[in-house]
């Protein structure tokens, strides 16, 4: 009721609190000043300190303000100081339950000195989780306040592995199904970004090879057509050259200019064997080059087209290793011509393992211990038992590093809410009362 948006008089008529249990109650959210309450519940007899998530504009700029800052926490052990762990933490978040804690501890002081048998529990969701966890490490700090606990709902990555690691034993995270929220941060972010880019790229360098191919070979014939058109325009040319030669006259005296036109057409049947000749010696360079010495004779731009040649050339001899030699030949041209392209392809799943981290960018991760609840349709579904969905919902507790990376799914927003976690709370519950019945039968008989 406290992380809804209804009003704060029907959260304590839900909870059968009074006016006078509420300690502080501040309901407007402003930036890095979040909406908070501290309750005096009689029935458990603790101290309640609800933190609720981001719902407004200047709640979600908190949650934006994701630079990390240094942040240690001093351990005490008997009043004493017995450890301090150095880390970072979330800025928005470690700026705002510093906010809560200057205005809570006076108040919780005096609280625990009038009912001393009272525990202090903090209940956060989303970024209210996160600054809860936080929060607590600063409590921890005061000696009134060493048993102090957290209960997380979907926390956020907001704190560095030492700092989270420190906190298992008073701080419990609750992650619900494909619930993303734990897991994000700027560092997994930037992984995910890192490999959907990486994937594409390759896939747009393969289509840019086959595409060059085709331009190569495609500038290779139309150079040799336009060659030849050149040749034959160039000699129609020089037939017509003499204008004294009308055409009445070449129909009159075809003995004064046959020795003329024969010499005009051996020239250009000349220079069309020298072409076709000088096109032969290129090809056949190439294939005796790679049969043989193993050496291709063509420049750097002529490559797609030899190679097609080539070949052709080698499955008609019935070579087998020409195949893996204009591979060899090939890979070494693209490294001198597209260095950079040859990087991105090469060393593309090197990248996908290694998330990228900038200058100062560091992994932060959920806190304290985290129980995650898993749901999964039952091996053989009866819908006469067990929950009303049908879903068998379990609880783990999960090692935090499966929380440094994003991993999508469909639902993994909706999971985040807080409707969607007493959803599942209330179907693991069904289950459990209904376990504890079948194991209860056999003892009672």
């Amino acid at each position: 009721m406290f992380y809804s948006k209804k009003r704060f008089s029907e959260f304590l008529k839900f909870g059968g609190y009074s006016q006078k249990d509420v300690l502080i109650h501040k309901c407007r959210a402003r930036l890095m000043r979040p909406s908070f309450a501290i309750v005096r519940d009689q029935n458990s007899k603790c101290f309640l300190l609800f933190i609720r998530g981001a719902i407004s504009t200047k709640e979600r700029l908190t949650a934006a303000a994701s630079v990390e800052v240094p942040f240690h926490h001093i351990v005490l052990n008997e009043g004493q100081i017995d450890n301090v762990i150095l880390g970072y933490a979330h800025y928005g978040m470690l700026a705002a339950a510093r906010w809560i804690a200057n205005l809570a501890i006076p108040l919780l002081h005096s609280a625990v000195r009038e009912f001393p048998d009272y525990q202090l529990k903090v209940i956060g969701h989303s970024m209210g989780a996160g600054i809860g966890a936080i929060l607590t490490y600063i409590l921890h700090e005061h000696y009134d306040f060493t048993s102090c606990t957290c209960l997380a709902f979907a926390p956020p990555a907001c704190m560095t592995w030492e700092l989270a690691e420190s906190g298992k034993g008073f701080i419990t995270s609750l992650v619900n199904r494909n619930d993303m929220v734990p897991a994000f941060s700027k560092v997994a972010f930037e992984s995910l970004r890192s490999e959907v880019m990486v994937s594409s790229k390759l896939d747009d360098l393969q289509d840019q090879d086959h595409l060059s191919l085709f331009a190569k070979i495609s500038q290779r014939v139309a150079l040799a057509k336009s060659h030849m058109l050149s040749i034959s325009h160039s000699v129609g040319k020089t037939a017509d050259s003499d204008p004294s030669i009308s055409e009445p006259l070449l129909k009159q005296a075809p003995e004064i200019i046959t020795p003329e036109a024969n010499r005009l057409n051996i020239d250009c049947s000349q220079q069309r064997a020298d072409v076709a000749a000088n096109l032969e010696h290129d090809f056949s360079a190439v294939s005796v080059a790679t049969s043989e010495e193993r050496i291709i004779l063509v420049d750097k731009d002529d490559f797609a087209s030899a190679k097609t040649v080539t070949e052709s050339c080698c499955a008609s001899q019935g070579d087998v290793d020409s195949n893996q030699v204009l591979d060899t030949e090939e890979a070494s041209l693209e490294t001198k011509e597209e260095a950079p392209s040859l990087t991105q392809n090469g060393a593309g799943k090197e990248k996908q393992k290694e998330p990228p981290s900038g200058p100062g960018s560091r992994q932060l991760f959920p806190p304290g211990r985290i129980i995650h609840m898993v749901a999964q349709l039952p091996l053989e579904p009866n819908p006469g038992e067990g929950t009303s969905s049908n879903e068998i919902v379990s609880i783990y507790e999960t090692p935090r590093d499966l929380y440094s990376k994003i991993r999508l799914a469909p639902n993994m927003i909706d999971e985040h809410y807080m409707t969607s976690y007493i959803s599942t709370m209330e179907s693991l519950l069904e289950q459990l009362q209904s376990e504890d019945t079948v194991s209860t039968a056999p003892n009672d008989l």
